[in-house]
């Protein structure tokens, strides 16, 4: 019994020596404890996950937004001046008959 308590109180003076020798109290408090860059790192993670969903939004309407327009046109060189004109069909008239 007498053992017991003589080590015990031996373990704690070792344990008080070495936390004051290497500052063990500052480096718990460091791993343990939130500081400045957890912080920064749960407000990053929140405006991630915002923007993560809205991209999501966007991505919808997008598709949305493609699926209601029309073919994209098609373009040709002009032979004089070498600026892009609108390809259009030529329709032949079909000559009267009389």
């Amino acid at each position: 019994m007498v053992q017991s308590l003589i080590v015990k109180w031996v373990f704690k003076a070792v344990m008080n020596a070495i936390q004051k020798k290497h500052n063990l109290k500052k480096m718990d408090d460091y791993v343990n404890k939130d500081n400045i860059l957890d912080k920064q790192m749960r407000s990053v993670n929140k405006s991630v996950g915002k923007y993560g969903k809205y991209i999501e939004k966007l991505e919808k309407e997008v598709a949305i937004l493609k699926a209601d327009s029309h073919a994209p046109q098609e373009y040709i060189c002009c032979r004089k001046c070498g600026c892009k004109i609108a390809k259009t069909k030529n329709k032949k008239l079909k000559k009267k008959e009389k």
